[in-house]
């Protein structure tokens, strides 16, 4: 059976909200899976798990009715590393079971949305790996601790579970995409959102093209759009690719010369999260889904979609074409450029440590995107930061139509 619904792991850290994320999500149409609930149901009375629980912990973790007491329990397993990996040997097997059951039955019923996996230790058992993409609620580390001392009471026992617990920042390292959740209900909803409609669009892409959900990459050929210097067809290239790389799910591509961009299947988060790579003799920049987003998302509010797919902002009376420029590698933050790097083009915002969003007052005749990528790798050399490989310049238009699925199938 074709999975048609997109998996995505939510976590967190404790106190940062992830059930209040999770809430927001499911308030959104998706369907979410709480391992919390799973926990407490695999631990009821008459559970097998319950059973080899006391045997291991002690009868005095049991309450006089022969319920769980959770938080002696707990004080047990965050003051011991060895006996919280016991207690999770114990239960993460009877959780995993029900876990992979509700899929099957959600797979059965042909949903075809966006399922959520909430789990506090996702990243940590390495069961993140399993999922098509990754949300990590972080706050900031005094909102932790006043939030947990709120809700338990006790701050040595704050201190130890935060102690205990993977670094917030390691996990938000590893997401696809962090919702911080420091400021106030309404600010978190917002970041919710922007989150699921990002899971949605890749979700609904991937149905469209591939007839299944997967997670979805996007590799861009390095100077394709630099007329003199990579003059290729994307049909003819994209029919290369297919046949010199069967393995790859290659599923569509950008019909529209000389932009050449290809959608690809996410299939090993460690090869397609490779800036750059070389598929049968071409340079290319690999982006997953969720960069893309955030390309997306850095476009200045004011730009508007011309009817050929130009993205541009007008100002004194110029209209200025956005520019995106991946770079290979991170710059670092500190040689970063900002603001006017040559006589046409300004670096408006990173999106990340590799793409910069730019403004470019085109000229009529003889000018490229290309000058906007030679603009940006000069001011960062000139900084002190040595690129490795050749950078690609993208421009917003052609983004947009990888990100929002007007692509042609395979």
């Amino acid at each position: 059976m074709t999975r048609r619904f997109l998996l995505v792991g939510l976590t967190g850290g404790l106190a940062t909200g992830k059930s209040t994320v999770s809430d927001i999500l499911r308030g959104l149409g998706c369907v979410v899976l709480d391992a919390d609930v799973l926990a407490r149901e695999v631990v009821e009375p008459g559970q097998p798990a319950l059973a080899t629980i006391a045997q291991e912990f002690g009868p005095e973790v049991l309450r006089p009715d022969g319920t769980l007491d959770r938080k002696r329990l707990g004080a047990i397993v965050f003051a011991d590393p060895e006996r919280r990996r016991r207690l999770e040997a114990i239960t993460h097997p009877a959780i995993r079971d029900r876990y992979l059951a509700r899929l099957a039955e959600l797979e059965a019923e042909g949903f075809d949305g966006v399922v959520v996996w909430d789990a506090p230790v996702m990243i940590e058992s390495g069961g993140y790996k399993n999922m098509d993409r990754l949300v990590v609620v972080i706050t900031d580390a005094a909102t932790q601790r006043e939030r947990a001392l709120a809700r338990d009471g006790d701050r040595a026992d704050v201190e130890r579970k935060i102690a205990s617990q993977m670094p917030l920042a390691d996990k938000a390292a590893l997401a696809d995409y962090v919702i911080d959740n420091s400021g106030d209900r309404a600010a978190t909803e917002a970041q919710a959102a922007r989150v699921r409609s990002a899971l949605g669009l890749e979700q609904e892409t991937a149905l469209r093209l591939a007839g299944r959900a997967l997670p979805l990459a996007a590799m861009f050929v390095v100077d394709a759009e630099n007329y003199g210097r990579n003059r290729l067809d994307p049909r003819e290239a994209f029919l290369a690719l297919k046949m010199g790389a069967p393995s790859v799910g290659w599923i569509a591509f950008h019909p529209r010369p000389p932009s050449a961009v290809f959608l690809l299947e996410d299939r090993s988060p460690d090869e397609t999260n490779r800036a750059g790579k070389t598929v049968l003799g071409l340079d290319c920049v690999v982006r997953r889904f969720p960069d893309l987003i955030r390309l997306d998302c850095a476009t200045p509010v004011a730009a508007v979609t011309t009817p050929r797919g130009s993205v541009v902002v007008a100002r004194g009376g110029k209209r200025l074409r956005v520019i995106a420029v991946m770079l290979v590698e991170a710059a670092d933050v500190d040689v970063r450029a900002m603001g006017r790097l040559a006589g046409r083009v300004e670096l408006v915002c990173w999106a990340s440590g590799c793409d910069v969003v730019c403004l470019y007052d085109r000229p009529a005749k003889g000018g490229n995107v290309g000058q906007v990528t030679t603009a940006v790798v000069r001011s960062l050399r000139q900084s002190g930061h040595a690129l490795g490989g050749r950078p690609t310049g993208r421009a917003m238009g052609v983004i947009r139509d990888v990100v929002h699925g007007r692509l042609q199938t395979s």
